[in-house]
């Protein structure tokens, strides 16, 4: 019975770390993008710098780009939270996890005392008299 909440419990364990490394990549892929967005905004600004008459053609991206990079923003910031979330149950899992390998542990270290204790008593070894 241990033994089959260990193995439930692993692939919970398996299960949450997966969903962890998942947001984790999203997360990353996010902030790459906004990273994206600054650098552009930047050559926005300094073709703007460099040549006035030329607003007109960049207003409109630079408006797009704060839209997106403040979209950007609440998806990181909703992500996060998911991926605490996530983590507290993945430490869960860790902990449930190391309590039925201690338990399934110390159930087999309890049946081979049990087996030894048997052949003592049974008196089948033969290094005893």
């Amino acid at each position: 019975m241990i033994k089959q909440r260990l193995k439930k419990a692993k692939r919970l364990h398996d299960v949450q770390e997966s969903l962890q490394q998942i947001e984790e990549e999203r997360i990353a892929r996010l902030r790459a993008r906004k990273d994206d967005i600054a650098r552009q905004q930047s050559e926005i600004v300094s073709a703007l710098s460099a040549d006035a008459g030329l607003e007109r053609l960049y207003v409109g991206r630079l408006k797009s780009l704060s839209e997106e990079s403040t979209r950007i923003d609440k998806e990181i910031e909703f992500r996060s939270r998911t991926l605490l979330a996530i983590a507290t149950r993945t430490k869960f899992a860790e902990r449930l996890v190391r309590n039925y390998a201690q338990q399934d542990a110390k159930v087999d270290a309890e049946k081979q005392l049990l087996d030894i204790i048997d052949r003592i008593a049974r008196g089948d070894d033969a290094s005893l008299p």
